[in-house]
């Protein structure tokens, strides 16, 4: 899962398809499914909360305490990845931040699923990806 999915389980105010991810992250939580993200994705998860302008410092360090809590498994960057993450940038015309979640399915060898319309369009050919929106479909 990128970060665009799992901001929707502790932010949902004018947010798409936080219906899909609460059934996604509750699958988690009941050993139904299992989530792997790089660790990236703390410091994206973070900043987006961060320029919440209804969230403030303690907001943010509790959701972030409460995303450590969950387990997910989290993936450190290393050689292969990043290296795999430049190559699909530049392969899909995505950002290496973007690509990195790609790399980590990849070598996975799982589906990435994600709420973002333009990165699904772009990998959708050469990864393994879904769109939150079909999720349950």
């Amino acid at each position: 899962m990128d970060t665009s999915v799992i901001f929707k389980w502790y932010h949902r105010t004018d947010e798409e398809n936080v219906d899909k991810a609460l059934l996604l992250r509750d699958a988690y939580l009941n050993g139904a499914l299992a989530v792997n993200i790089p660790d990236l994705m703390i410091y994206e998860f973070t900043n987006a909360l961060r320029y919440r302008k209804v969230l403030n410092l303690d907001d943010v360090s509790a959701s972030t305490r409460s995303l450590w809590d969950l387990g997910l498994t989290v993936h450190p960057v290393n050689r292969s990845l990043a290296e795999a993450a430049i190559r699909i940038s530049y392969d899909c015309d995505i950002s290496v931040y973007d690509s990195a979640f790609v790399a980590l399915s990849d070598q996975l060898s799982a589906a990435l699923i994600t709420a973002d319309q333009a990165l699904c369009r772009k990998v959708a050919e050469k990864h393994a990806v879904m769109l939150l929106a079909d999720v349950g479909k």
